[in-house]
């Protein structure tokens, strides 16, 4: 009969990994999280209240921004500081049929965790990582490791993974 209204999702913390930067801010809650294809022509997340740092060995003063517009493809990860339930991709992250445990090799970060394939041999523009760590494997950089609950990874950089155990089609 009477349709209850969604609760707005209210902003919350967003940290975005690039090949060379680690970028935290705010973005609305209502943000859709996605890599477009070089071809596609689509909006970016806009990070409020941003703070933004290297991930390469060089001393490059932390910069601050009230606003940034992201832009371009070199965007490796997402890493929302929400609880994953709350936002309304969560369930799509989960749907992909085949959850390799092991690390994956991305631009030059080290991510480990349970990445979501598609299939075992086979992944999409996106891979939604559980449980995740993620390192840089360029000595001499000034940041810290990231762990997460979860993060959305751009294959795009993806340059191979290493299975430690894969758990076959989930049952319906």
């Amino acid at each position: 009969m009477f349709k209850r209204k969604k609760t707005p999702i209210p902003p919350y913390t967003l940290h975005v990994l690039t090949t060379e930067y680690l970028m935290d801010g705010t973005v609305a809650g209502d943000e859709i999280l996605h890599f477009p294809e070089r071809d596609e022509i689509t909006s970016f997340p806009t990070l409020k209240s941003v703070k933004v740092q290297t991930t390469l060995p060089f001393d490059v003063p932390t910069q601050f921004h009230d606003q940034l517009v992201l832009m371009g493809d070199s965007l490796v990860a997402y890493i929302p500081v929400i609880e994953l339930s709350k936002l309304e991709q969560a369930e799509a992250w989960k749907v992909p049929d085949i959850e390799v445990r092991g690390t994956a090799y991305v631009s030059h970060y080290k991510i480990e965790g349970r990445m979501m394939f598609l299939r075992e041999d086979m992944c999409d523009l996106e891979l939604p990582v559980f449980d995740v760590r993620i390192s840089d494997m360029l000595p001499g950089t000034h940041w810290v490791e990231i762990s997460a609950p979860f993060a959305l990874i751009n294959t795009h950089w993806l340059h191979g993974y290493a299975p430690l155990a894969i758990q076959g089609e989930k049952e319906e």
